[in-house]
């Protein structure tokens, strides 16, 4: 496997999600300007982003794991009975994606409640009735990430990203059109159109690798070991993910707008955390389930040191934008209509939050996507039951004094220390691994961020222009002074980058 492979896939998918976050943005800073930051939207808020995560908490651990299962079936046994596979795990998940839309449907008041627990009245009521028209994205999502596995195996991993370009295209026309007649029941509704035309999307993309079959060969063996594996990956999912849950019923506690805020912010850490991290993990992990499969774990090793190498690097400068600017950004994306300058102050707080843990979110991701390549889901779910007990505790205690901008940086501590557990166990699999080849890059990496950063606030104290100008220079000189403070030092993965996009814009060839 070439390395111009995995980099032209990274990119490609870093293209089409920054496209697809650009649109996000988009979204959520119409969401601020017409609907403003209220009851109402949080109540949306938590509806959309807590379903979508269920979802992903129900069947993500299912396709990582049928990932792995189904490259070695391909690997081994060719395309017929991979198929067959597949076809099995639609023919298990699908009814049981329905089964648990159906149990969210009549539990839907007692999940509003603990979504919300300082909810009341007509609040509640509004809640468990937008969870109940969201009951089908479980089915939309199981199907989704089911037949995503058969593209990202053929090493295709754009259709997969769609679903984003789908959810904000049409909330965005149904804030504009429908929001002033229908309210926000109308972005619920856009939200479920978006699910539906995912399915169709990723149907037709992946026409040429599966086809349905009438009847299948029994793979009750293959679907016990696939719930084996699944269930400490969905065990460990939905402790780590109960984080989220968490952060959102603190914040409803602050106060109307408190869940909005934290969604705006959370809006710009997820421009970096998937644009970026998302992209080479997503890569990544079916490179290493490949590698795997034919027993070549020294290419594992290799690379997954040159990605937190990359990640480490790469990121660094989006961190030192956050914090020498983070009140511009927020001012840019939001500053306008019914988003007032309290809104801004407590949004910005959330943007710092994130943006100290980005380096740990990137080490983190990465790690764990090496666990689930080796089926090792267990110590994975370990992490994730310390992660939610960490964030709990700090959520509760930094909430207090820093309101939900605390929420936020419990998150980023979290996140350090849970990262700082999973690397011993790497050895495991892993038995001649060693972080010693990346630490100088890493170390010089930060030394010139540091720099940077003095340098950004120094100049910004000498501007006087609006949100807008103070951010295009800061941008300049952080992008110009670390690329150039990289190259000088030669840092190799600034390097690497360099001569790989010149040979790319130049004769278009790559290097092994």
């Amino acid at each position: 496997m070439k390395k111009k492979s995995i980099f032209a896939s990274t990119l490609l998918i870093t293209l089409a999600v920054f496209v697809t976050k650009i649109l996000g943005v988009l979204k959520k800073s119409l969401i601020a300007a017409i609907c403003g930051a209220s009851l109402e939207t949080d109540t949306y808020f938590i509806a959309t982003s807590i379903m979508m995560l269920l979802g992903s908490v129900f069947f993500s651990s299912v396709s990582i794991s049928l990932l792995s299962m189904y490259t070695l079936r391909l690997v081994s046994e060719g395309r017929e009975s991979a198929n067959n596979l597949m076809n099995a795990a639609l023919r298990f998940f699908l009814p049981a994606s329905m089964l648990i839309a159906l149990v969210f449907v009549a539990g839907a008041p007692v999940v509003a409640r603990i979504l919300a627990p300082f909810y009341s009245g007509d609040s509640l009521q509004l809640l468990a009735s937008y969870i109940r028209l969201l009951t089908v994205m479980f089915v939309f999502i199981c199907y989704f990430l089911l037949m995503n596995v058969v593209l990202e195996t053929d090493k295709r991993f754009l259709p997969g990203k769609g679903y984003g370009f789908f959810q904000n295209v049409l909330t965005c026309i149904a804030v504009v059109s429908l929001y002033p007649k229908f309210g926000i029941v109308s972005l619920i509704y856009a939200f479920l159109l978006a699910g539906f035309l995912q399915c169709v999307q990723i149907t037709w993309s992946a026409r040429h690798q599966f086809r349905f079959l009438l009847s299948v060969k029994p793979e009750h063996g293959a679907i016990r070991q696939l719930l084996l594996l699944s269930l400490p990956l969905f065990i460990g999912n939905a402790i780590y993910e109960i984080n989220d849950i968490v952060d959102k019923q603190i914040a409803t506690g602050l106060g109307g707008g408190g869940v909005s805020f934290l969604s705006y912010g959370a809006s710009i850490n997820e421009m970096v955390t998937t644009l970026i991290i998302s992209s080479v993990s997503t890569v990544m992990f079916s490179y290493y389930a490949t590698w795997i499969s034919n027993n070549e774990i020294q290419k594992v090793k290799n690379n997954f040191l040159k990605s937190i190498n990359y990640l480490v690097i790469l990121i660094l400068p989006f961190m030192i934008m956050c914090f020498t600017c983070g009140d511009c950004i927020v001012d840019i994306l939001y500053g306008r209509g019914n988003f007032d300058s309290a809104a801004g102050i407590a949004t910005t707080g959330v943007v710092y939050g994130y943006a100290a843990g980005f380096l740990f979110q990137a080490t983190r991701a990465t790690i764990i996507r090496v666990y689930y390549a080796f089926q090792d889901t267990r110590m994975p779910m370990y992490n994730g039951m310390a992660a939610v007990c960490i964030n709990i505790v700090l959520s509760l205690l930094l909430s207090r004094r820093f309101g939900v901008s605390g929420i936020a940086i419990a998150t980023s501590i979290s996140m350090f220390i849970v990262s700082l557990l999973l690397l011993p166990g790497l050895k495991k699999h892993i038995p001649d691994l060693s972080l010693k080849p990346i630490v100088p890059d890493c170390l010089k990496g930060m030394a010139i961020a540091a720099a940077t950063g003095l340098a950004g606030y120094a100049v910004r104290s000498a501007l006087s222009f609006g949100s807008v100008g103070i951010f295009l220079i800061l941008g300049c000189l952080v992008v110009i002074m670390y690329t150039g403070l990289g190259l000088l030092f030669n840092i190799s993965a600034v390097t690497e980058l360099k001569n790989m996009l010149l040979k790319r814009l130049g004769a278009g060839g790559g290097a092994e």
